[in-house]
């Protein structure tokens, strides 16, 4: 899925990491996004989700979670993106399906308040 560099993004699979990031990470939304996100030193671990509630077909949970990870990497190509380190899972939370231009201006300040958290006031 990602790039195999020196910043590479691992997926965050592990049951155990995923719940522990749940319980003792920052939570920050901005509609139609949430994103639950800790801070770390060994690179940068990321997962996408969508209720099964909210989309019952697996279809459109898939199609959901792609265009998320597409936004993330057309937002990791530009040229403001800075790296930095931690682990993040980004749900989706509304009720109808999103286009990848509807994803981007959540994402961006999502991901700009995770950097703000990891470069510390």
């Amino acid at each position: 899925m990602f790039s195999k560099t020196k910043n590479e993004i691992v997926h965050l699979k592990s049951k155990k990491e995923i719940e522990t990031l749940f319980a003792a990470g920052n939570h920050f939304g901005k509609a139609p996004l949430k994103l639950v996100c800790s801070v770390g030193d060994k690179g940068l671990g990321l997962g996408f989700g969508v209720s099964k509630r909210l989309f019952p077909r697996a279809v459109d949970r898939n199609r959901i979670k792609r265009l998320m990870r597409e936004q993330f990497k057309l937002i990791r190509a530009s040229e403001e993106y800075v790296v930095f380190c931690g682990r993040g899972f980004i749900i989706y939370t509304a009720k109808e399906l999103p286009t990848l231009d509807a994803l981007e201006k959540p994402m961006k300040e999502l991901i700009r308040r995770w950097r703000s958290l990891v470069e510390g006031p």
